[in-house]
């Protein structure tokens, strides 16, 4: 995988925002919005739990495809295609971020050093 500097907004913590910007072509403040209505509807404090998230995603014709143990971003391989994969630092840092046709979209290439927990793909 290769990557590319991908950063539409300078929100702090917006990486769920900027991985659905990129894979669905939206701008940041509309996906921002829908997120935060999906979380009242789901009856959640934020948009940034993992059950609002993986809603957007099937919302939005994206489907769950692995689960991993243990392995590295840079370990990963995956077909051309758009996917999300959420990740974390084996703490308490957890991130997502968009890949497309293997092109990495993220603010930062350290990306690579996490540890893959899912990924999902367009259906």
């Amino acid at each position: 995988m290769k990557f590319e500097f991908y950063n539409p907004t300078e929100e702090k913590g917006s990486c769920i925002i900027r991985t659905f910007t990129k894979l669905l072509n939206k701008e940041p403040n509309k996906v921002k919005q829908e997120l935060i209505e999906l979380a009242k509807e789901l009856n959640y404090d934020s948009y940034k739990d993992i059950e609002v998230f993986e809603e957007y995603f099937n919302r939005n014709n994206y489907e769950k495809i692995h689960t991993y143990d243990n392995k590295l971003i840079k370990n990963i391989e995956l077909e051309q295609g758009k996917y999300a994969i959420f990740c974390y630092d084996k703490k308490e840092y957890y991130h997502i971020f968009a890949v497309v046709d293997n092109v990495v979209y993220d603010k930062s290439s350290s990306c690579f050093e996490l540890y893959v927990i899912s990924t999902y793909r367009l259906k």
